[in-house]
């Protein structure tokens, strides 16, 4: 997830938790230089970096959004 650009609210809507609840992960991941965050306008951009890209690659791709890996063997 995220290698393309989401809003919060996109976030939150596929992952099934409150805007809140993304914002706060949103926050945790950037913190931890996973992700980075820009505003456009109203809205607030998320989008994977390069060292998050990197661990996706490391732990077996993305999951989907319980968790569960994403049909991959």
């Amino acid at each position: 997830m995220l290698a393309e650009e989401r809003t919060t609210s996109g976030l939150a809507r596929r992952l099934g938790v409150s805007n809140a609840t993304a914002t706060a992960h949103a926050a945790a991941l950037r913190g931890a230089g996973l992700v980075s965050t820009v505003r456009a306008g109203r809205a607030v951009l998320h989008r994977r970096t390069a060292l998050g890209g990197l661990l996706v690659q490391r732990h077996g791709g993305a999951r989907n959004a319980g968790g569960r890996p994403s049909g991959r063997s």
